[in-house]
């Protein structure tokens, strides 16, 4: 990919703030592999406090965001300078080269989560119901977290698999059991969080249950 230095306007009528972009792979499986169905408009906000505005979509195919500069989409990088992105209801943060979706970041511990994309048979593309496929975006299985992209031209989909983590400063943790809690929590390491992981039926691979699990930690 070609790289090349723009100057990203704020808002297209605030002051601005130099970032750098590169274009973006155009290949199939990264078009299919935006989390959202279309570019939408949305917002970054960088570590000076200056406001950037665009049309901005996620791509689970390397974890980047990106934005369209007239006809062409780009790679939003210079990522060290941004704070924080906004597209639709959702809020996204930059650690080291992978931005992630802030999903709950009351405490501090926080949950987060990225996507990622991978071609696979259709036949075998479907949930552990065997139903039919559902709509782009939509949560093709409510537990383990798969989202379906709408069917190619050849015997294959594309699915987006949503990982949670634990961001603690600027470092990342694996989400995925009581182990990896205890990890991170290590000054509330004592059984009240197994406890509350038995007591209230946690289930690893749901969020909801990952946020009310963040809350209780946070708080001891």
């Amino acid at each position: 990919m070609q790289k090349l230095t723009i100057l990203f306007w704020v808002a297209f009528q605030l002051s601005y703030i130099i970032v750098f972009a590169q274009s973006s792979d155009d290949s199939i499986i990264q078009r299919q592999s935006y989390i959202f169905e279309k570019f939408i408009a949305g917002s970054v906000l960088s570590k000076s406090g200056e406001i950037n505005r665009a049309a901005l979509n996620y791509s689970a195919y390397d974890q980047s965001i990106l934005f369209k500069k007239e006809d062409q989409i780009m790679v939003l990088t210079g990522l060290e300078l941004i704070d924080t992105i906004y597209i639709a209801d959702k809020k996204f943060i930059p650690v080291a080269a992978i931005v992630y979706e802030l999903v709950d970041g009351k405490g501090k511990i926080q949950l987060c989560a990225n996507y990622t994309s991978k071609l696979v048979p259709w036949d075998a593309a479907s949930d552990h119901g065997g139903t039919e496929k559902k709509q782009f975006n939509e949560v093709n299985n409510t537990v383990s977290n798969v989202y379906a992209n709408r069917r190619n031209k050849g015997d294959y989909s594309i699915q987006i698999i949503k990982k949670h983590w634990l961001k603690s400063y600027n470092n990342i943790y694996k989400a995925s059991s009581v182990r990896d809690f205890l990890k991170v929590f290590k000054e509330s390491t004592d059984p009240s969080i197994s406890d509350f992981v038995r007591q209230n039926n946690i289930n690893f691979e749901k969020e909801a249950d990952l946020i009310k699990l963040v809350d209780f930690c946070n708080s001891k």
